[in-house]
Parts: C-alpha cells; structure tokens; sequence
C-alpha cells in the first residue's frame, strides 16, 4: 500500500519554516536599526556637548571681557552711561543672557540690562538671599577668585538657572561687582534646534540633580535601559551631566516599517499554507471533479447545439418580421392613399356644391352639408393621426442635439392665433437644456400638448395659464407641461394614453381623434422615456415626460 503524507502535513511545516525566516529577519532588522539609532544619539549627544560648551565658554569669557573693559579705561568712568552701552553691546550680540546686572561693593543690584525685562528688580540686595550654597559662592568673591558660578537653583527672575560673578577690582579696590544670570531653557533653546527637542528626550544633571529635560516632569526613562547618549559638559565653574534617549517618534513602533513587514511575513505564511492546503484539497477533488466536467462539457455541447438552432430560427423569425413590418407599412402607406382620395373627392364636391348652388339650398340642407364637411374632415384627421401613429415604430436615425427652448418658441409661434383667440397666458422656463433627439417628432410631442391644453382651458376660465418647463424628481430632469383647465377624473386616468379614447368631458369641450396622446407616448418610449399625468376634475391637468438618461445636455 502507498504511504500517503496527510493533506495538513506540508502546509503546516511551510507556515512554521515561513514564520521562522520572518522571524529572523525581522530581529536582524530590529536590531541594526537599534544599533543606527544609538550611534544616531550618541552623535546628538556630541552635538550638543559641543554647542553648550561652546555657547557657556564664549558667553562667560564675553562677562569676562566685559569686566576688564569696565576698569581698564583711565581715567576710570564707572558711569550707568557707559555700563549701559557696553552691556546692551554684550546683550544683542552675544544671546544667551537673561540679564546682565551691575552690583555696588554692598550687594545691592544698581543697573540692570535690559531694564524693561524686570521692573522692580533694581535695589535687590544679593547678601539678603536666603541660600546657603548661594552664600557659599558669594563668599568666594573676597577670597581674590577672578570669578564665581552659582549652583544652578530656581532665580528670582523665574526658571531654573545659575549666576556668574566677575568682582571688578581697580587699584586694588573692589567696585562692585558684574553679573551675569543664565536660565537653563534659554540655553537649551538656544543650543539645541526643535528636531532635536521634537524627536529626542534630553535631560541635564547637575551634582546628580535634574536641572533640564524637555519631556513631562511625570514621565519615567522612555526606554527603560541606559541612556543611549551620555557626555560630560564641562565649562568654566560647572560640569553637568547629559543624558539622551530617542523619543517615541524615534523608536520602534508597533506600526512601524519592519513591524508592519512582520506582521505581514506571518500573514503570507498563513495565506502561503493555506493556499497549499486548499491545493491538495483541490487535488483530491480532482478525479470527481474531472469525471464531472467531462459530462458537463457533454451537454454543454449538446445545449451550444440547441442554441445554435434556436439563433437561426430567431435571426429567421427578425428577418421575416423586419418583411413583415415593411409589408405593414408599405398596406398603410396605400390604404391611407386609397382612404384620402374619396375623402378629398367628397370634400371637393361638397366645396363645389355650396359654391355653386348655395343659394338655392334650404337651411336644414346646408346644416346636413355642413355634417358631411365635417366628418370628412375629421376622417381625414384620423388617417392622418393613425399614418403618423404606425410611423413611430420607425427606428430614429436623424437624432441630433438642438435647443428645447427655440423648439417651444416655434411650436408657441404656430399656435399663436388659438392662443390668442382663447386669451391663454403661456409661461415658459428660462434656459431649458438642449437635447439629443429627433427634432420633428420631439416638435410634435410639444404641439401635442401645448394643443391638448389649449383645447380644455374649457369656457368659464377667466384666467387660463399654460406652463412649460423642466424640474428634478429623484435626482433626473423631468418636463412638464401644465395647464389650469378642465382637469381629468382620477378614474379616466389609466385611458388617456390610449389609441381612439376621448373621454366624457372632453367630448364636452372640443374635438380630436383621441390618437394624440398616444402618439405623444409613442414617441417618447421610442427615446428611452416615459410620460404619465397628474390631474384633478376641474382644477387642471400637468403632462411630465423625460427622456433617457443622456438624451439632455445641459
């Protein structure tokens, strides 16, 4: 007997075999970008020792040059002028000073620059601080040191930072003292540019205490280890300690690159193993599925064949209706010829007979001549209607784009003498859209209307009013042409777009066919559309139509 492995076997080694290459890949990956970050801080780290050693030692030795400059000059000239211009000089071109202040031999705060930065500050005396270590500094001023630096501690301007003493000594005198005040921040933001500060959690120590850090006062290590950049600062009278990790943008995140590579490699061997699994699936169907085919390609054979035969006869059947319907139309063209002669006969004769014996014929004979010219005239209007209404099953092949609004002012313009004669107010809608259509057949749908309405104003209305115009139902234009006549009853309203249907009260009111309307919906389902009514007895009727989607440009 064959040894067959199980179906789940192959699939199941591939995704545990997938998932251990991802896997190492991915600790590879983590841990050289690990590696690039560090060696990244670490050159952060270098920066910035650079840039803060560099800025403290140019700033004090600028106090220190500042200093000489004030006792050197003979005579001597310890004026606030000329303290002024050297330390506003001092100020502008060196930033990094919070303030710059002139002490008397006493400790009281003379001059301060600038002075608009802490009105109220001058008079402080710097002895009267309540600051041991602070004490301890100003004490080393009378010991002959060439400068003083305080520890950095919370000043009285506000933040955190440290002060520089330089004593100004001329012929062995003491004149005061120059002063120098720091705030940390302001160094930091001075030395370090938003990059840094956005992507990077800095923190300063001073003697083991934290003086700076850019992050929340509650946050803990953002990475849980060692600094990933350490350096020692050292300039004239302080040495701190700067501690740098990469901040949450910098590190490692869950959807990160290579993490969202990971987590993609496990998705892979999971579809991958799949994928095999289904494939022996499908193996095993294989042989049943294969017997199967073979019977459906069978009788799909068979079934081509039908279709085949059916198609033949279906193109048969098309081309002997297409004869069909040109026969049709061929026996109406010649029955409507063969119908208007004798009616043009009668017509001519009956015209012939009231010219020429008119006179001599009694009233009651000329009101039964007056019948016949008048059914003879309606007969020909039916011909007429039912030759046009067999027309409209003619495929359109002269469609084209044309204006709807020129269309209504020559159909308005053919009908002006009915209009005028019944004193109707036509209304028509500014800029109506073109549209895509057969232009004589859209005319006569128009005429139709427009005649329908003219025709059942009816006689007792003082005001009748005809509109003609488009507006959007469900999002698609419609067309309306709407009137304030007669009105239909809701129960004759199914009929009114049927052939030889003339309803009760129109009988009333004018004469018609009764094919008008039917024409009307003929044409207008022969371009895609639809038309229906809206009407109440005696309060007017509204005709709405639309065309297929694509027949109307706007």
């Amino acid at each position: 007997m064959r040894f067959r492995f199980p179906k789940t076997a192959v699939p199941l080694a591939t995704f545990l075999i997938c998932t251990l290459l991802v896997s190492w890949l991915w600790d590879r990956e983590t841990t050289h970008k690990s590696d690039l970050v560090r060696q990244h801080t670490e050159t952060i780290a270098d920066q910035i020792k650079i840039r803060i050693e560099g800025m403290m030692n140019a700033r004090i030795s600028s106090l220190q040059i500042l200093a000489e400059r004030w006792v050197e000059r003979t005579p001597p000239d310890f004026t606030k002028k000329r303290f002024t211009e050297l330390a506003e000089k001092f100020y502008t071109y060196y930033p990094g000073f919070l303030f710059i202040h002139w002490i008397d031999p006493d400790g009281a705060i003379q001059w301060v620059i600038p002075e608009e930065e802490k009105p109220g500050f001058k008079g402080k005396n710097i002895f009267e601080k309540d600051d041991p270590v602070y004490h301890n500094t100003l004490k080393k001023l009378g010991q002959g040191v060439e400068y003083a630096v305080t520890p950095s501690t919370e000043l009285d301007q506000g933040g955190l930072g440290f002060e520089v003493f330089f004593p100004l000594v001329h012929e062995g005198m003491i004149q005061g003292y120059l002063n120098g005040v720091f705030e940390i921040r302001l160094i930091v933001d001075i030395c370090l540019s938003k990059e840094i500060l956005n992507y990077f959690d800095v923190r300063l120590y001073e003697q083991g205490r934290l003086i700076f850090r850019n992050t929340g006062e509650n946050e803990t290590n953002p990475s849980g280890e060692r600094p990933y950049g350490t350096q020692k600062i050292h300039f004239p009278g302080k040495e701190w300690r700067l501690d740098l990790w990469p901040g949450k943008t910098s590190t490692v995140s869950f959807f990160s690159t290579h993490n969202l590579i990971l987590l993609f490699g496990f998705v892979a061997s999971l579809v991958l193993s799949l994928l095999l699994y289904t494939l022996f699936s499908r193996m095993e169907m294989y042989r049943g599925a294969r017997d199967h085919a073979l019977q459906e390609i069978g009788k799909r054979k068979q079934a081509e064949a039908i279709l085949k035969n059916n198609k033949d006869r279906l193109e048969n059947l098309l081309k002997e209706l297409d004869r069909k319907n040109k026969e049709l139309e061929t026996f109406v063209y010649s029955v409507s010829h063969d119908l208007k002669t004798p009616i043009v006969t009668i017509e001519g004769f009956t015209g012939a007979f009231l010219e020429d014996f008119g006179k001599h014929i009694p009233k009651a004979g000329r009101k039964y001549l007056d019948y016949i010219t008048s059914a003879t005239h309606k007969m020909a209007l039916l011909i007429e209607d039912l030759l046009t209404l067999s027309r409209m099953g003619v495929t359109l092949e002269s469609r084209n784009t044309f204006s709807l609004a020129n269309l209504v002012d020559d159909v308005l313009a053919s009908l002006q003498p009915q209009i005028k004669e019944k004193g109707i107010e036509v209304n028509v809608q500014d800029n109506l859209p073109s549209i895509f259509a057969e232009r004589e057949q859209m005319a006569q749908v128009i005429e139709n209307l427009i005649s329908n309405a003219i025709k059942y104003t009816g006689h007792g209305n003082h005001s009748p009013r005809i509109d003609i115009g488009l507006e959007e139902q469900d999002g698609r234009p419609v067309f309306f042409v709407r009137d304030n006549g007669i009105g239909i009853d809701e129960k004759h309203i199914k009929k009114i777009f049927q052939a030889f249907q003339r309803l009760p009260a129109a009988k009333a009111v004018a004469e018609g066919t009764g094919i008008g309307l039917a024409i009307v919906k003929r044409i207008i389902e022969n371009h895609g559309g639809k038309i229906w009514i809206e009407s109440q007895l005696g309060r007017g009727s509204t005709f709405y139509f639309t065309l297929k989607q694509g027949e109307q440009e706007k």
